[in-house]
């Protein structure tokens, strides 16, 4: 089995890196007993891409990239001639899409014969002409969400939706939380760290906080290509005081952690397919702040188990953090909402992304 996520690799020691979630469904793929090989552009690893931290190297995947050093169209160019002998050498093909790379692999698996399945990440293109054709061509969809699964059974009846691919368990769901906003305030970010997920918005919303002297704080887990522009806004609006970087963290008792010392989960991206951040900040039984891009209003209800944001307004984020740290109640509500929402969304969700995958292969395959 051949698969193809929609973000490279990064190179660092002679080693592939790429996000720990991603590199565990392949493992766990191939623990099912398929032989999986992975393949994408590769480029050098910088000190801003530490969300790559999971070694593909140091598996049994596997491996065929195509290396990126400066230009972009070469390596493209080069990819399309290396996938086709990659494609002709496996049974099946599974597709991380969209992405344009991935595109054209799914489109190189119809002329072929080839059969593939796709995991749909995101909306983004996803009902052009083109994807159409490709949609309904596939012999498995799997999607983040149901509102995504509903939209896409009408191109293809295979099409289910997979249980989130994150990292906790049942058994690390916060059951009992009293919200109490009697001390500082600690907000949390938890992602990437790129302009698209409104974190300077989220900035300019801490520094009108702290001038209407409330006493808060924000905690910036991840990284990414704005870490740096960030930490300058940071220091030219002297907030240093007022927020943390802590970088990426793959260790899950220290991430559960920090989300157990927060208060209030703010996530105010501009799109998205379904983050699996707002899955776990439900489990860690918070209130949660969010803008409703993408498929987030599927299980996301504003007043009920969040209070939404509008994109790119940083207003948005001031209006309702005042209103969750003047009102515990509603941010109690909105906490209880939210874990009532996770354990009804995973109760009927026991298999993870792998073993759903397999699961079709045994059948049709």
């Amino acid at each position: 089995m051949l698969t193809v996520n929609n973000t490279i690799f990064y190179e660092e020691n002679n080693k592939l890196f790429l996000n720990k979630e991603t590199g565990g469904f392949f493992v766990k793929l191939a623990g099912l007993g398929n032989h999986v090989s992975a393949f994408q552009i590769s480029q050098k690893k910088t000190d801003k891409d530490t969300f790559a931290n999971f070694s593909l190297s140091d598996t049994n995947i596997r491996i065929h990239d195509v290396k990126r050093r400066g230009s972009r169209f070469l390596p493209f160019l080069k990819s399309f001639f290396v996938i086709q002998k990659v494609i002709m050498k496996n049974d099946f093909v599974y597709i991380f899409y969209p992405g344009p790379i991935c595109q054209i692999i799914a489109l190189l698996c119809i002329f072929y014969r080839k059969p593939y399945g796709l995991y749909i990440r995101g909306e983004q293109g996803i009902e052009s002409k083109l994807s159409q054709i490709i949609l309904k061509k596939a012999k498995t969809i799997f999607t983040i969400s149901p509102s995504f699964t509903q939209k896409i059974l009408s191109y293809n009846k295979h099409t289910q939706t997979i249980r989130p691919m994150i990292g906790f368990e049942e058994s690390d769901i916060i059951a009992h939380r009293k919200i109490d906003f009697n001390k500082k305030i600690e907000l949390l970010y938890v992602g990437r760290l790129v302009f698209d997920k409104g974190l300077f918005e989220l900035l300019e919303a801490l520094e009108v906080l702290k001038a209407k002297n409330y006493n808060v704080h924000l905690k910036l887990v991840g990284g990414g290509t704005d870490h740096d522009a960030l930490v300058s806004y940071v220091e030219q609006k002297k907030l240093e005081e007022n927020v943390t970087f802590f970088g990426m963290i793959s260790d899950k008792d220290k991430l559960i952690t920090i989300y157990q010392e927060s208060d209030i989960f703010v996530l105010p991206t501009y799109h998205e397919g379904f983050p699996r951040v707002l899955y776990e900040a439900m489990m860690m039984h918070m209130p949660i702040i969010t803008t409703f891009v993408g498929t987030i209003n599927y299980l996301m209800k504003d007043n009920s188990n969040c209070l939404e944001l509008i994109p790119k307004d940083s207003k948005s984020i001031v209006d309702q953090t005042e209103k969750l740290i003047n009102d515990s109640d509603l941010a109690q509500n909105l906490a209880d909402n939210g874990l009532k929402t996770i354990i009804s969304y995973l109760n009927d969700k026991k298999m993870n992304h792998a073993e759903q995958l397999d699961q079709f292969i045994q059948k049709f395959l």
